[in-house]
């Protein structure tokens, strides 16, 4: 009788062979499974983590060539303004040259008309001068008159009376 408890023995191994035989391979296929999704995390990590370097490297050159574009925009725009400035200091500086130059005709004309007016107040002057001079002569000439008419007056008297 062992041996027929053998087959029936031998039956349920091959069962539970069978049943581990499948429990090992759900469990290989979870364990591909699980490495499998481990594999696809990383490699989506490496990617996901590729891609943001890639991103930022593209951003800064991105930036680079935005700033060059706004430094040319920005140069073009300060050369303009400094032509205008430029033009416009020439013109206030044309109009104060113009402005220097007629103060100096001015100033030319005030000395030249200031040269004048003292001539002819030295020359008034001289004449006032010489007219006080005949004024001058004349009252002497008077007063000698005057006195020599005086001292005849005085002298004839003291002879009348003497």
């Amino acid at each position: 009788m062992p041996d027929q408890r053998r087959p029936p023995a031998a039956a349920p191994t091959a069962a539970e062979d069978g049943l581990l035989l499948l429990q090992s391979q759900v469990l290989a296929e979870e364990e591909a499974a699980k490495t499998k999704r481990e594999l696809l995390t990383r490699f989506l990590k490496d990617k996901l983590a590729k891609e943001k370097r890639s991103s930022t490297l593209n951003l800064h050159k991105l930036d680079a060539q935005w700033r060059v574009v706004l430094r040319e925009t920005k140069d073009k725009e300060l050369r303009q303004d400094i032509e205008i400035l430029s033009q416009t200091f020439a013109r206030v500086m044309d109009c104060k040259d113009s402005v220097i130059e007629s103060l100096a005709t001015d100033l030319e004309e005030a000395e030249e008309q200031h040269a004048q007016a003292l001539r002819s107040h030295l020359h008034n002057v001289d004449r006032l001068l010489q007219l006080q001079r005949c004024r001058l002569t004349c009252l002497e000439e008077g007063y000698s008159a005057q006195l020599e008419a005086l001292k005849t007056e005085f002298e004839a008297e003291r002879y009348k009376g003497g």
